[in-house]
């Protein structure tokens, strides 16, 4: 059973830091099991048993005022005139539990745990006046299941003064708006163009997303370590002279085919006429030039040596490659025309890792529930045997404020499109050994994070972030 504490009280006679206050500690029993210096700042510190400062606390007026509020509350007929301590035993057990708790605590303050990137400040923290976010529940909707989802922020330090730079992470229901949605930002006409006008303005479409309605949850952590990763796919081609023989013909035929339809003509009219265009355009790639020039002359060469490889393979039972035969003949090989060329956007993944150090039962909390939050959001849902609906999605920012615009431009932004929280790793024991409060809170909790981007990034979506920023 936790232990009850008294309210503050000033003691005379002792060694305590200006500003301190003793608070006394009471086991189940009602008899006091130790004595805490809380100090100015918040803070609380245990006094050591026996000591001059615990021994002069013990016997003060203000231990027996406590000791008499907490066993019989406002019921001043029943009041003892002395106190009565727990065992020595107990009292000592208590003590080391409770010098263990602040050692851990003073040693965060400290800055010994280096993974953690921001601290309260002295002129603001979560739940104070100044730039915090504050816990609160939203109007919910009631999900399939009959419970009430609710929105609501988690923060970690829960002191956290958001005036400085952070990590917001935004959950959101996935929501489909079209059957493509891979589409960058766009631009149109504002406006009703039918009224027609010189000098209508042009305004951007936003890209597609996922995102669906009001957010239902919001977690703030420190600021990780940001690392900006673009990429695109590139891949090598390659293509021999008959190959570019026939990529030609196949690009006129098709140009022909384009022209057809143009005009009226239907595709399965055109199938044909494709055919037919090819067949002409190749014939007429054979007829120019002559076996031993270069140019189209070659290109024929290397087809005709290339068919004869081939049946000559196909009687023999041994295989002869056109670049054997035309190295050993005449020392080269098909020019294999090899080109770098586009082939998609690549997709982006970007890694987190934090240690969450509870420093208080408050703090221990917070961080579970942020990791359920984070759980919750990235499971698949049942509906039936037959069909599951999507996970819920995420937006990612880096900021330093409360306000949408107070979005970092020093560092990349991410995807408005939404990511998927495809992996989370949690290490309860992060040091190698199980180290926790009394009430089994790991002291030392490592969270690790992946999320990949739902869409690409297209060169329109990095033209239209702020000038002043680094874009996506």
């Amino acid at each position: 059973m936790a232990e009850k504490k008294s309210k503050p009280y000033t003691i005379s006679g002792v060694s305590f830091a200006e500003g301190s206050q003793a608070v006394f500690l009471f086991n189940s029993d009602d008899q006091i099991v130790g004595v805490s210096e809380r100090l100015a700042n918040g803070n609380v510190k245990p006094v050591e048993p026996n000591t001059t400062d615990y021994n002069q606390a013990v016997s003060s007026d203000e231990a027996l005022s406590a000791y008499n509020v907490n066993k019989y509350k406002g019921n001043k007929s029943s009041y003892e005139t002395a106190i009565i301590q727990a065992a020595d035993s107990e009292i000592s057990n208590f003590y080391t539990r409770q010098n263990k708790s602040f050692n851990n605590r003073s040693f965060i303050s400290s800055r010994g745990v280096s993974n953690i990137a921001q601290y309260a400040s002295a002129s603001g923290g979560y739940g104070s006046e100044s730039g915090t976010y504050q816990n609160f529940e939203t109007a919910g909707t009631f999900s399939k299941l009959g419970r009430k989802d609710t929105a609501k922020i988690h923060a970690y330090p829960i002191d956290i003064d958001v005036d400085q730079d952070h990590m917001k992470i935004t959950r959101y229901q996935y929501l489909r708006a079209d059957i493509n949605a891979s589409k960058g930002v766009r631009s149109k006409k504002a406006g009703n163009e039918e009224r027609g006008g010189v000098g209508i303005p042009i305004e951007n479409v936003a890209g597609d997303s996922v995102k669906g309605g009001n957010p239902t949850g919001t977690i703030i952590l420190p600021m990780p370590k940001a690392t900006d990763v673009n990429a695109v796919a590139w891949g090598k081609s390659e293509l021999n002279a008959s190959g570019i023989m026939a990529l030609g013909a196949a690009e006129k035929a098709v140009q022909g085919l384009d022209a057809l339809v143009s005009a009226g003509g239907g595709v399965i009219d055109g199938r044909d006429k494709l055919k037919e265009a090819a067949r002409r355009e190749a014939k007429r790639a054979q007829k120019r030039g002559n076996f031993l020039s270069g140019g189209v002359g070659s290109v024929a060469q290397s087809i005709v040596t290339s068919k004869i490889a081939q049946s000559v393979s196909g009687m023999l039972g041994t295989e002869i490659d056109p670049d054997t035969y035309f190295a050993r003949t005449g020392g080269r090989v098909l020019n294999t025309n090899a080109e770098m060329l586009f082939q998609g956007p690549a997709i982006r993944n970007f890694s987190f890792s934090f240690q969450l150090v509870a420093r208080s039962q408050k703090e221990g909390d917070e961080i579970r529930k942020i990791i359920r939050m984070l759980k919750v959001g990235m499971a698949p849902k049942f509906n039936n045997t037959a069909f599951l609906s999507a996970p819920d999605i995420f937006t990612l920012e880096y900021k330093n404020g409360k306000g949408k615009k107070d979005v970092l431009p020093t560092v990349n932004l991410f995807n408005p499109g939404g990511l998927a929280l495809t992996t989370m790793n949690v290490d309860y024991a992060p040091n190698g050994y199980w180290s926790a409060y009394r009430d089994s809170q790991p002291v030392v909790v490592k969270m690790d994070l992946n999320f990949t981007e739902l869409r690409p990034i297209y060169q329109s979506d990095q033209l239209d972030t702020p000038d002043n920023s680094v874009g996506y």
